[in-house]
């Protein structure tokens, strides 16, 4: 049993945990994305509007134009099958990731204290099981919760509350670790404490509004951080 205050810890996957994104043509995704919702006869002027804010903002705003337009169940179909085609191509870049530095040591830190850890992310969960597999750390992790239909997209706090509940821990008792504002966001939302570990694409400034305890460069710095707790 760990003597930290700390009950449990929930990290971010792509960015903070393993390089996969920078593996991805996240570009060629998006083009399909669209195509897809194109095919599924959706209003052209609201892809293209959607689209113009960034694939994953595009996936949760078209998403509730979708259950607005068409009804939940309809919903479901047109965006579980734009999932399949993202979840296709985060398939194909895992066998390319690379752990972050500090990771490893890290996580193994964690595990011999007897910490429940989860992840959840925005890429799919058979990705996200798959990259953590492929780097050995799966048997770090209690529960991995990825992209899905049932909960909105980052920051929306519903997907980290559920990992919190799958790995048995009030969030107000845990640690989230992530790499953007939005997950930054999340955490303050179920009253977690955040951790932020910037990387090349972070919007620095907006994870400080976001109000993150504490930033961190590396995970090798995370086992300092829950000491202090």
């Amino acid at each position: 049993m760990s003597d930290l205050n700390v009950q449990g810890i929930v990290f971010d996957l792509d960015g903070t945990l393993v390089n996969m994104g920078g593996f991805v043509e996240w570009r060629k995704a998006q083009e399909e994305v669209v195509q897809n919702y194109l095919e599924h006869d959706c209003d052209e002027e609201t892809v293209k509007a959607c689209n113009a804010k960034g694939l994953f903002t595009m996936l949760d705003e078209m998403y509730r134009n979708l259950q607005d337009q068409r009804g939940d169940e309809k919903a479901r179909i047109v965006q579980n099958s734009t999932y399949d085609i993202i979840r296709s191509y985060e398939v194909k870049g895992v066998d390319s990731c690379i752990l972050m530095d500090g990771c490893q040591s890290t996580l193994d830190w964690i595990s011999e204290r007897g910490i429940p850890m989860g992840i959840w992310t925005s890429n799919s969960t058979k990705s996200a099981e798959y990259a953590i597999k492929l780097q050995g750390l799966r048997h770090h992790f209690k529960a991995v919760i990825g992209r899905s239909v049932d909960f909105p997209m980052k920051p929306q706090p519903e997907q980290l509350e559920e990992c919190f509940r799958l790995i048995g821990v009030d969030p107000s008792k845990g640690v989230i670790i992530g790499d953007s504002h939005k997950d930054i966001i999340a955490g303050k939302a179920v009253g977690a404490y955040t951790v932020g570990i910037p990387v090349y694409f972070t919007r620095l400034e907006l994870m400080k509004e976001a109000g993150v305890d504490v930033i961190i460069d590396n995970l090798s710095e995370l086992p300092a951080v829950l000491d202090g707790l």
